[in-house]
């Protein structure tokens, strides 16, 4: 069977064939299905959309892994979303860390992931003793920490709807400039070049340029299973 996605902005189509749907259902926050494909092993889609495959998955990760320097030592990561654990699982492959926070609003996410993509939560000993998992929501979650700061605060959210418009708010962004450290990094998920550069793009790097944000930069990657197959994050730093 061929399962779809429909992009309304595009008026395209994307497709990939499966076996068979192995979870279907819904969350407090979004819908969750899981199929399963001889060429992309399983595939996790919320609300719809494609988002991760088993096989073939690395584009994303590899990309947003690469925008951190590899110089930095022992260094203090927060992810904004993230539960299907796949960004976590590179992190800790090529970078020196040492703590990691995951603040998903979704803990349906992470226990859908944890049964159907376990590869991506076998982690070492050393790197679970530095993960700590909150199921919070992480507007609220950086608008209240008063105590930690970090090197890099990557959001690996979805683009802006009901639940994740708020992830793209100056106030988040303020926010987020509070919780990094003089130099820190932030990594936004940024949407398609294609389609967002007036709805997400151009918007967001005026917030972060408002709010005090140095150095800030598009950075466009392949990812096939996105619609058009173009994706993007935006890099930013934080002047000491």
């Amino acid at each position: 069977m061929l399962v779809k996605e429909y992009n309304k902005e595009s008026g395209t189509q994307f497709s990939i064939e499966c076996e068979k749907l192995l979870y279907k259902a819904k969350s407090k926050f979004q819908k969750i299905k899981v199929y399963n494909s001889k060429k992309y092993g399983n595939i996790l889609m919320l609300d719809d959309c494609f988002m991760l495959t088993e096989k073939g998955n690395d584009q994303y990760h590899n990309k947003c892994i690469s925008l951190i320097s590899k110089k930095l030592k022992n260094i203090d990561i927060l992810i904004i979303g993230g539960g299907d654990f796949g960004l976590v699982k590179g992190l800790f492959g090529k970078l020196s860390i040492n703590s990691l926070n995951l603040v998903e609003i979704d803990g349906q996410v992470i226990n859908v992931s944890r049964k159907f993509f376990p590869s991506f939560f076998k982690l070492n000993k050393n790197a679970q003793n530095k993960t700590n998992i909150l199921i919070e929501d992480g507007y609220e979650w950086v608008k209240n920490n008063n105590t930690l700061k970090f090197d890099v605060i990557i959001v690996d959210c979805t683009d802006p709807n009901l639940i994740a418009k708020k992830l793209y708010s100056e106030k988040f962004y303020k926010s987020i400039f509070n919780n990094l450290k003089g130099n820190g990094v932030l990594i936004q998920q940024s949407g398609s070049p294609y389609l967002d550069e007036k709805k997400i793009i151009a918007p967001t790097k005026k917030k972060l340029d408002k709010i005090g944000f140095k150095d800030i930069s598009l950075h466009e990657f392949s990812m096939p299973i996105y619609p058009l197959g173009l994706w993007s994050f935006i890099k930013c730093k934080k002047a000491q």
